[in-house]
C-alpha cells in the first residue's frame, strides 16, 4: 500500500521500509510489474487521445514526453515552461489537494523532445496544459484514473497499464534509442544513479551481455580495456 502512494506521489517515503526487509527477489518481482508501452502503442494512445478526448490530450502528451508524475503535471504552471529552450520546470506537486515539493525534494529540469514541435503544439492548445476541467477546476486525478483512463486504454485496444507507467515508458523508450542512464536520471528526478539502474538498468540494449562476452577476451585485451577505462575515468574527473 504504501509503495503505491509512493508510485503515486502521496507520500515521500515508506515509513515501513525499515520495519520489513525485502529480498532481492521481491525487489526484482516488483520492478517486473512495470509496464512499458512501445513506441507504436505510445502512438496509437496519443491518436486516439487526440481524437476521443481532445481536452486531455496537452495532459497526456505532457505525462509522455516529459517523464513526470501525474501530480507534477497537474502542478504545472505557465511560468514553468520555457518553448523556446523546450523544457518544462518541475517545481512543484499537487498531491490530495495539497502543493508540496516533488517527491525528490527538489525541482528538476525535464526536456521535451516530441517530434515535429507536437508538445508545444498541444501545449499551445490546452487551457492550462489541460489540466483544469471546464475551465475552472483544477484537474481530478483520482476522475481521470478511474474514469477517463479506462476508456482511452479500451478505444485504443490496449491492455490495462498504470497511468505511473507511462514515466516509466518514457525511461524505457530513451534507453532505447541511446540515452545514457546518467541522462535518464536526470529526467527521472532521481536521487541517486543507484535508483536509475534498480529501475531501468535491465533496459540498457546488451549492456550485461557485453559484460559476459568480454571474460573470453586474452588477458592482454581485458589489462587494455581497462587502461581505457581507467583514462576515461580521470578524462571525466578532470571535465
Amino acid at each position: 500500500m504504501f509503495s503505491h502512494s509512493i508510485e503515486d506521489g502521496h507520500l515521500q517515503v515508506n515509513p515501513a521500509l525499515r520495519v520489513l526487509k525485502r529480498s532481492r527477489a521481491e525487489v526484482g518481482q516488483r520492478r517486473a510489474k512495470a509496464a512499458f508501452l512501445s513506441r507504436d502503442e505510445l502512438t496509437l494512445l496519443l491518436d486516439m487521445r487526440q481524437r476521443h478526448f481532445p481536452s486531455y490530450y496537452p495532459f497526456v502528451l505532457c505525462l509522455v514526453r516529459t517523464g513526470m508524475r501525474i501530480g507534477e503535471v497537474i502542478a504545472l504552471q505557465w511560468g514553468d515552461l520555457d518553448f523556446n529552450g523546450r523544457f518544462a520546470e518541475g517545481r512543484r506537486a499537487i498531491n490530495d489537494g495539497i502543493v508540496s515539493t516533488p517527491k525528490s525534494g527538489k525541482g528538476r529540469r525535464e526536456s521535451r523532445r516530441a517530434e515535429g514541435g507536437d508538445a508545444e503544439e498541444g501545449m499551445e492548445r490546452g487551457a492550462s496544459l489541460g489540466l483544469r476541467e471546464r475551465g475552472c477546476n483544477p484537474l481530478n486525478p483520482d476522475n481521470f484514473r478511474n474514469r477517463v483512463w479506462p476508456k482511452l486504454l479500451e478505444k485504443a485496444g490496449l491492455r490495462r497499464i498504470r497511468i505511473h507507467d507511462l514515466r516509466h515508458t518514457y525511461a524505457s523508450l530513451l534507453i532505447a534509442q541511446g540515452e545514457s542512464l546518467a541522462y535518464v536520471m536526470d529526467q527521472m528526478g532521481h536521487h541517486s544513479i543507484k535508483v536509475t539502474v534498480d529501475h531501468y538498468g535491465h533496459l540498457v540494449p546488451g549492456g550485461n551481455k557485453a559484460a559476459v562476452d568480454s571474460l573470453d577476451d586474452p588477458p592482454a585485451a581485458t589489462i587494455r580495456k581497462s587502461a581505457a577505462t581507467s583514462t576515461a575515468a580521470a578524462e571525466l574527473g578532470a571535465l
